[in-house]
Formats: C-alpha cells, sequence, structure tokens
C-alpha cells in the first residue's frame, strides 16, 4: 500500500473543517456499515423461515443449494441492484443459458418465484442507507452530489480517501480560510457529479457513485497549483517492506492523474469513478488559476522544506 499523509507544510493552526469532513466520513459510512450488517441480519432471518418449493427448486438451480445462506446472499444482491427485476433476470437467463434449454425453458417460472420472494422481504428489510446517499448520474440531484461524495463503498474506500484528503486539504483549508474553503468542497462535489453525468448520458447501464475521490483529486491539483514543490511525506507498506519518504507534489499529482488517464482510455479500474478523478483534477486546478492567483506568494512561505 501506498499513501501519502501529510504535506511538508507550516500550519499555523489546526484545519478544523478539514477535520470535521474526515469525521462526517467515518461518521457517515459507519452509519452505511450497521445499516448493511442489519440488511445481513434482516435477509438470514427471512430466508430461515422461507420455505417455498418453487423458491426453493428455483434456488438449488440458480445458486447450487437451497441453504438459507444462498438465499441471503441473493436477497441483499437484489436488494442493492439498480434494477432488482433486470439483474435477477440477467442472473436467471445466464443459468438457463449454461443449463440448456430444458431448464431455460423453466427459466420465467424461476424467475417469477424468486422476485415474489424478493419482494416479499423487500417489505421488511431495513432501508438501504446507501442507495439514499449515492449519487445516479441521470438524476442531476443537486443534494445527492453532496451527499455521494461523504458516502463510500467500504472501509477501505473511505479511509484511503480520506489519508489522500487530509495530506491535501488541510494546506487548502489554510490557506483559503474556513468559508472559501466550503466553497471549493461544495464546487468539486458538484462539478465532479455534473461530469459524470454528462459522460454518462448515453450509457444506460451507467451506475450510481459514492465517495470523496473527486472532491480528493480537485485538493490534490489546488495544492499544485499553489506550491508545486512542496514535499509530500509518504509511506510505501508491502507486507515485510516498510518505507517512509517525500517526493514533489506535482510528481505525486502528474503520477495520480496519469494512471488515471491510462486506466480511463485502457478501461481498467473497474468500479472506480475514474471521471470524477480527472474532472475533479481539471476543476481544482482551474479554480486555482481563475480565482486565488493573490494566494499563490503567500502559499511558498508555508512550505517547511524545499528542493
Amino acid at each position: 500500500m501506498f499513501f501519502p499523509y501529510r504535506a511538508r507544510i507550516a500550519l499555523f493552526h489546526i484545519p478544523v473543517v478539514t477535520v470535521l469532513v474526515c469525521l462526517l466520513c467515518i461518521g457517515i459510512f459507519t452509519a452505511q456499515y450497521t445499516n448493511q450488517r442489519a440488511m445481513f441480519r434482516a435477509a438470514g432471518e427471512f430466508c430461515e423461515r422461507e420455505d417455498g418449493a418453487m423458491f426453493l427448486r428455483a434456488l438449488r438451480w440458480i445458486g447450487g443449494s437451497s441453504d438459507p445462506a444462498v438465499c441471503a446472499q441473493l436477497m441483499v444482491r437484489l436488494y442493492h441492484a439498480r434494477d432488482d427485476k433486470a439483474d435477477l433476470a440477467a442472473l436467471v437467463q445466464r443459468f438457463g443459458d449454461r443449463r440448456g434449454m430444458a431448464a431455460g425453458a423453466l427459466a420465467p417460472h424461476y424467475e417469477e418465484a424468486l422476485l415474489d420472494t424478493y419482494r416479499t422481504f423487500r417489505l421488511t428489510a431495513p432501508p438501504n442507507l446507501t442507495a439514499r446517499l449515492w449519487y445516479p448520474p441521470e438524476s442531476w440531484n443537486p443534494v445527492r452530489m453532496i451527499t455521494a461524495a461523504f458516502a463510500h463503498g467500504g472501509w477501505a474506500h473511505v479511509i484511503g480517501n480520506l489519508f489522500f484528503f487530509y495530506a491535501f486539504a488541510a494546506t487548502i483549508e489554510i490557506l483559503l480560510g474556513p468559508i472559501l474553503y466550503i466553497f471549493v468542497l461544495i464546487v468539486l462535489a458538484l462539478g465532479t457529479h455534473s461530469v459524470y453525468s454528462l459522460t454518462m448520458m448515453q450509457n444506460a447501464q451507467a451506475l450510481p457513485t459514492v465517495g470523496l475521490s473527486g472532491v480528493v483529486m480537485g485538493m490534490i491539483a489546488l495544492f499544485v497549483y499553489f506550491i508545486p514543490q512542496a514535499r509530500i511525506s509518504c509511506f510505501l507498506w508491502l507486507i515485510w517492506f516498510y518505507r517512509r519518504f517525500a517526493v514533489p507534489a506535482w510528481l505525486l499529482a502528474a503520477w495520480f492523474i496519469g494512471w488515471d488517464l491510462y486506466s480511463q482510455f485502457s478501461g481498467g479500474k473497474a468500479g472506480v469513478n475514474v471521471v470524477a478523478h480527472l474532472s475533479g483534477a481539471a476543476i481544482g486546478f482551474a479554480l486555482g488559476v481563475t480565482l486565488f492567483r493573490q494566494k499563490r506568494h503567500w502559499a511558498q512561505e508555508l512550505v517547511e522544506e524545499k528542493d
């Protein structure tokens, strides 16, 4: 694992808003995680009680077993699906094709049994908190653009984002002050999600998005605009190997942006919103050039050590 964890910058006071954003992200994901656990418990309890003959046959056909754990996994998968009916239809079709025409002929009956059971589960399942926070690209909903930035998909996701966020954003808060800093946070959240919506307009299968990474990339780009030569402390951990080192901010940003550009054009990084990363970097740098030029000279005085 490789993480930047501190800019070698003289901070004159605690970056309160940055700390609060970090705590907010952790608090929101803790609520998401608790909700997820409750959902799995509800699915497990529901499946322990479910004994419909057609449903159990369909479950054995699609999952290889009628065990309640297999049922629970299916219920949770459908609960998180963007379109539960379409996701189940695709799943049933795939198994029908694998098992031949005889099994395929039963597919509509199995699909109906599974869907009816799932709908019964959904009536008693806890609300899906993550689905209430994520940003569907076709919605253009500004509130969801903000909530999605503070929600995350897993502990590794939120912790990784916050390492990067604090390393760069703390300095931006000191330079801009809390009011302008909050303005930049909002602009980055709205801007990156709007660009995502624009790029996904012709994609009917575009997925909802969560995470602070677009904002993080904006903070990195803004940091590089202000003080490109400032050094960033990083650590590298590879099981038994551990090392700390420092690199110039511009080099670190070039690496991240270059890797995202490669991923965007090569089709890599499945499940990562590369569009948000790249648009965040562009918006952050543009904010520096257009609005904050007068801060650039003062920013040089914060640097603790220079090349």
